[in-house]
């Protein structure tokens, strides 16, 4: 390949920036740390260590190199996969199924044995998607709520 033709191809390829501050994420779970059961987490949640069971995120999920999530979980904003969603990385885990109502981004370093269901799906050149993928539509969704104007 040129050097023209590889700087070309460099300029196309997607970037992936990941700011747990400026994404106003304000719970972690560090490497090294596990926890299971059922788990709820308000303010998104940047996972540096494994999380198994069930629960929820209430905002912005992060998945980082070093992170692994197991079980059943419901993201109430977007998730952004960078380590493992899923028990192994070479077999489907039919166990994992996370529901993620805004956009899933899997970075080039993730890998997804699990069951994802997202509005959106965004996959970086690299990363593996071994489980399934189902589309959930708006009416799937749960309901926005919109602010209320000053006539009601």
């Amino acid at each position: 390949m040129s050097q023209a033709s590889a700087t070309a191809a460099e300029a196309n390829q997607d970037t992936l920036v990941i700011d747990p501050v400026r994404m106003n994420i304000v719970n972690r779970v560090a490497a090294g740390t596990q926890l299971s059961g059922h788990l709820q987490f308000k303010g998104g949640l940047l996972l540096q260590g494994a999380l198994g069971g069930t629960g929820e995120v209430v905002g912005r999920l992060v998945v980082w190199h070093t992170g692994q999530i197991i079980g059943r979980y419901r993201v109430l904003g977007d998730l952004f996969i960078l380590g493992q969603v899923g028990l192994d990385a070479k077999f489907v885990d039919d166990e994992t199924v996370i529901e993620c109502l805004g956009t899933v981004y899997v970075a080039s370093t993730g890998v997804v044995s699990g069951h994802l269901c997202a509005p959106r799906l965004r996959i970086y050149e690299g990363a593996t998607l071994r489980g399934p993928f189902r589309t959930l539509r708006p009416d799937e969704a749960p309901p926005v709520l919109q602010p209320a104007t000053a006539e009601e």
